[in-house]
């Protein structure tokens, strides 16, 4: 099928947040002071003074790592693997999780913090693209700063009502189109998951995105519940969770949205288990939708390069512990880490084409 605008903007641009990259909102655990901890020594206070993280981190130093979005969720368990690694790259500096009710408020803790690299925020490109579409008030241009990025997200199933009349993407495609208005697709209204499917179901059609109900649906918990149920008709989910789902005969997969270039070949040995070609990427069953971003570690606008760059080489080192790396893989995430300086690029390039595409799809609203 042709290749249509929509999948060329995703390329480079997007994370799948949901439970495998999560995006979801939940309970409170602990919430760090308001002043977090002391300020970083004088010596390191300009943004020219070169420092090593135990000016930043001294021994004993606590860093809070807010993470918007409920415990057990995707995002909160790829920002525990990776606090694992840090601590065993800098012991001696306690790393404190915090989830928060809300995404919103997460996001405003981290944008309110004070910005001495002791209290940090992680979470997926798909904020920008939220940004974009009016779902978010924070800007993660203006109001953070990007010090790291970990992984490219990770690949997600697509999964279908166990019922339904379509088992393969052409299937889909034309009953979308001989059945308009009928199938409901779960996700997050204005964000990362809505832009991902939409770009595969305007990958199958001209129009065809206007001939399907989108619903909000958050989370992975009520993605997979819904769907089972017959709920909604098609809803995205971790790797790991369709096939717990498709054994127990809950609900069908129909391909896999992943980074451009994946085979299912990569897929398998990244899950580590030979997949069903009902998992095989969007581009190999000849629909040219792909999704790639990545995971931010931020810090707030006002912190000074010196210590992001200190804390940025220090996320590089995590990246190679073999505990992240084992983390990764049993999310099916790829590990991606760069230099502070790659990194901020990396950045730029995904906020450009998210703006491009929240203009495509019709949702910008700045």
């Amino acid at each position: 099928m042709k290749k249509r605008l929509l999948a060329l903007l995703l390329a480079g641009a997007m994370c799948f947040s949901l439970a495998a990259c999560g995006n979801d909102t939940g309970d409170t655990t602990s919430k760090p002071p308001e002043d977090t901890s002391s300020n970083p020594p004088e010596s390191g206070n300009g943004d020219d003074a070169e420092l090593t993280i135990n000016d930043v981190w001294p021994s004993g130093t606590t860093v809070y790592i807010d993470v918007p979005a409920k415990a057990g969720g995707g995002t909160d368990i790829a920002t525990r693997y990776l606090t694992q690694a840090l601590g065993e790259v800098v012991p001696g500096v306690n790393f404190v999780v915090n989830n928060y009710d809300t995404t919103e408020v997460g996001r405003e803790h981290m944008k309110n913090a004070d910005p001495n690299g002791q209290t940090l925020l992680v979470h997926h490109g798909g904020m920008i693209l939220e940004y974009f579409s009016g779902t978010t008030n924070v800007s993660a241009k203006d109001d953070y700063k990007t010090v790291g990025v970990v992984n490219r997200g990770g690949p997600q199933a697509i999964i279908t009502r166990p019922d339904a009349p379509y088992k393969t993407l052409e299937e889909l495609g034309s009953y979308i189109n001989e059945h308009p208005n009928e199938v409901v697709i779960g996700c997050t209204l204005g964000g990362a998951s809505q832009a991902a499917l939409f770009a595969i179901i305007d990958a199958l059609g001209e129009g065809y995105t206007e001939k399907v109900n989108w619903v909000q649906c958050g989370s992975e918990a009520d993605k997979l519940t819904q769907t089972a149920s017959g709920s909604i008709d098609i809803a995205n989910c971790s790797v790991n969770n369709a096939q717990s789902y498709e054994a127990d005969g809950r609900l069908n997969i129909i391909c896999t949205s992943c980074p451009t270039g994946t085979t299912l070949a990569q897929l398998s040995e990244l899950v580590g288990l030979e997949l069903g070609k009902n998992y095989a990427p969007c581009p190999e069953q000849g629909v040219d939708a792909v999704y790639d971003s990545s995971y931010y570690v931020w810090a707030p606008a006002g912190t000074p390069d010196n210590i992001c760059e200190a804390i940025n080489a220090v996320v590089m080192k995590a990246s190679e512990q073999q505990s992240f790396i084992d983390g990764m893989k049993q999310m099916a995430c790829f590990v991606e880490a760069d230099d502070y300086a790659t990194t901020q690029q990396i950045f730029n390039d995904e906020w450009t084409a998210m703006e491009a595409l929240a203009e495509g799809m019709g949702i910008k609203t700045r």
